[in-house]
């Protein structure tokens, strides 16, 4: 084992003890504000269709930015270089039960809770590095936010 391995390994461990958030799990309103709110609310046919037709705007795609990478950047090849197989998979059942017409909150909420523990276990950076910036996003299809609400504050 080298100096710069058990280097690295101390840092991390410092890190984590200064910043409680990568040891802790992150729940559907850190991970995607927009959909939990949505949620919350109850979905409407307009964010149901959202859910099943367009991968870079559902659930799946707020936790990667809005920036389509869990699906390669729409480039099947790219998926296990930039992406994720799981997180494609996850927001494809995702929509398939937002399709179905008599589909019940709790199939949908079980899979949330799969797509969370997933995320937590492989993907908790990428929330924690879209926090630090600003979430600058803006969906002419669905008139999402250009700002993210807690970035108006500070603007």
């Amino acid at each position: 084992m080298s100096i710069s391995h058990i280097t690295d390994r101390r840092k991390s461990a410092e890190k984590s003890r200064k910043d409680p958030s990568l040891i802790e799990n992150l729940s559907l309103e850190q991970v995607c504000p927009e959909w939990s709110k949505k949620i919350g609310r109850g979905l409407d046919e307009r964010d149901r269709i959202v859910m099943c037709s367009d991968s870079k705007y559902c659930l799946v795609g707020e936790a990667w930015g809005f920036t389509g990478r869990q699906a390669g950047y729409y480039i099947a090849p790219l998926i296990p270089l930039v992406g994720c197989w799981t997180c494609v998979k996850l927001g494809i059942k995702m929509g398939k039960i937002c399709r179905r017409q008599d589909s019940k909150t709790t199939e949908l909420e079980d899979t949330i809770s799969v797509f969370l523990k997933h995320w937590n276990q492989h993907h908790k950076s990428i929330t924690q590095k879209i926090n630090k910036g600003k979430r600058f996003y803006q969906s002419r299809r669905y008139k999402t936010p250009l700002i993210h609400e807690k970035d108006n504050a500070t603007l």
